[in-house]
């Protein structure tokens, strides 16, 4: 009996060592899974921040964008606005008189119906148009308000200016140089446009002149009956 009695104290304490050493390791799985529970959670809130700051920036992005596309069609539309009414402000009604745009003499007239004598050429041609007398390097003016249509370069005329007056009037300006204005832009009356350049080879005979040339609906007309 006495030998039972102090074997039950020795197989309490191992018994109970090892449930203390079990709940030692339970403890330190507990604390370990709730530390790496921890980390996963401030992993994905971190994740989730992430994700709202990048649609945000998405967001501010899309908004930029179509803040400047809004700004790009306001720009068109303002920028055909103002071209329509350009349009609708150059008019002519063929009764005002043009200013010359250059002080000269009429060198060759103008003649559609019958030839005239072209000295340089030494032959009898109709003419569309007629040459004004004027030195090199002359200033040339518009002779009303009118928008450039085109800018172009021949043999016969040089460099010519193509402008619409309006209501189906053009008018031509020839044998120009060190122009100041493009296709595209919109003139005053009695503004420079550029400068009398040397004569062609089809005028050398005729002098410096400006030849300018006045059509209605694309046919020519007389630019005598329109100048002041």
């Amino acid at each position: 009996m006495r030998k039972n009695s102090r074997q039950t104290p020795f197989t309490l304490r191992k018994y109970y060592g090892v449930m203390i050493i079990g709940f030692a390791l339970f403890l330190g799985i507990m604390a370990y899974y709730s530390v790496k529970f921890k980390e996963k959670r401030e992993l994905a809130k971190q994740e989730v921040e992430l994700e709202k700051s990048v649609d945000a920036a998405n967001s501010a992005t899309q908004g930029t964008t179509e803040a400047t596309e809004s700004t790009e069609d306001t720009t068109a539309a303002s920028t055909e606005e103002a071209a329509q009414t350009m349009e609708q402000t150059v008019t002519y009604d063929g009764k005002t008189k043009l200013s010359w745009p250059v002080t000269g003499n009429v060198v060759l007239p103008y003649s559609t119906e019958a030839t005239v004598y072209f000295e340089t050429l030494d032959q009898y041609r109709t003419n569309p148009g007629i040459l004004i007398e004027a030195k090199e390097n002359d200033s040339v003016k518009a002779v009303k308000q009118a928008k450039v249509t085109e800018i172009k370069n021949t043999a016969e005329y040089g460099k010519m200016v193509c402008m619409d007056l309006g209501s189906g009037y053009t008018a031509v300006y020839g044998q120009m140089k060190d122009l100041t204005v493009k296709a595209g832009d919109t003139v005053e009356k009695g503004q420079v446009i550029g400068k009398v350049a040397a004569p062609t080879s089809y005028y050398t005979l005729e002098g410096t002149n400006l030849y300018f040339q006045m059509e209605k609906d694309k046919k020519s007309v007389d630019p005598g009956k329109y100048l002041e």
